[in-house]
């Protein structure tokens, strides 16, 4: 924070929006972190189903071709590509500096485990407490909700945190249903 005080154009807030987004940023869910990777085949539909099938980036990674052909979407050149990612000494290399830099890639939600909050859509705003955005946002999805940057006459809840900023005023005018942190941390937690 200090670092970033010091820079032009930085006030307390803005370091703290660019330091949050930044810590945000090391908890992808495991199928948009293995999109990004860019592994050849492996676009955002074959990413969710490796993520779901695999349930770990670590059960992947040790993953032979055999084993991923026996996933059905997945035919003998898109395990071969897949497997043929992990096993590169310069991948292996960034995904160990990745995860010794504090990443922490969260594991898919089970199908099986239900969807509590399927069809709900989740808004949050101010300085959240007890969860960075992007767990508080991959709890919702992985609940079956979905949580988006902006409110809306879609929006179901706006997740208030500390000093929340124009969205309130904007869920207010939406007659959107405006719940404080803790009450949204009761209610996942009543359900997870």
């Amino acid at each position: 924070m200090d670092d970033l005080i010091q820079l032009e154009g930085f006030a307390k807030k803005s370091a703290t929006q660019l330091r949050d987004a930044i810590q945000d940023a090391k908890n992808p869910r495991m199928d948009r972190f293995l999109y990004a990777l860019g592994i050849r085949h492996v676009g955002q539909r074959l990413a969710q189903i490796l993520a779901r099938r695999c349930r770990s980036l670590e059960k992947l990674r040790s993953a032979q071709r055999d084993e991923l052909e026996t996933i059905p979407e997945i035919g003998p050149e898109i395990a071969v590509s897949v497997s043929r990612f992990f096993r590169q000494k310069e991948n292996r290399q960034v995904l160990k500096r990745l995860q010794k830099a504090g990443l922490r890639v969260s594991q898919m939600p089970s199908e099986k485990n239900g969807r509590p909050l399927s069809g709900k859509t989740f808004v949050f705003t101010g300085s959240l407490e007890n969860f960075t955005r992007a767990e508080a946002k991959n709890l919702v999805e992985r609940l079956g909700g979905r949580a988006t940057s902006s409110v809306s006459g879609n929006t179901d809840y706006l997740v208030t945190g500390e000093n929340p900023g124009s969205k309130l005023d904007e869920a207010r005018k939406e007659n959107v249903k405006i719940i404080k942190e803790k009450a949204f941390a009761e209610m996942v937690g009543r359900i997870r």
